[in-house]
């Protein structure tokens, strides 16, 4: 489910449809939080998710401190410009190819 905590991703949506996995909107991530909310919120769903054996994913994360917070919360996925910025697929190959070397 895209974005989740944002539009037509409910809780209803989550229990009526198919879903495996949860990708969590970036915007719980963002600075804004005007009443301190935004981190026990991703707390929660993340935990739900858990309980339910949903993958969870987190978009958006650019900070190692946001990464370590998920981390700790139990997502065990993520994505944004903390690990990577959008690139081109020639890009992306080398890129794999590189990690492979490595590993």
């Amino acid at each position: 489910m895209e974005d989740f905590g944002s539009g037509y991703s409910s809780l209803n949506m989550l229990k009526e449809a198919p879903v495996d996995e949860i990708k969590l909107d970036m915007r719980f991530l963002s600075a804004a939080d005007p009443y301190g909310r935004a981190e026990e919120i991703l707390h929660m769903i993340i935990t739900m998710g858990n309980h339910m054996k949903l993958s969870i994913i987190a978009e958006g994360v650019e900070t190692e401190q946001q990464k370590v917070m998920l981390q700790g919360f139990g997502c065990n996925k993520a994505q944004g410009y903390f690990y990577a910025r959008p690139m081109r697929e020639a890009e992306y190959t080398e890129l794999l190819r590189k990690e492979k070397a490595e590993n």
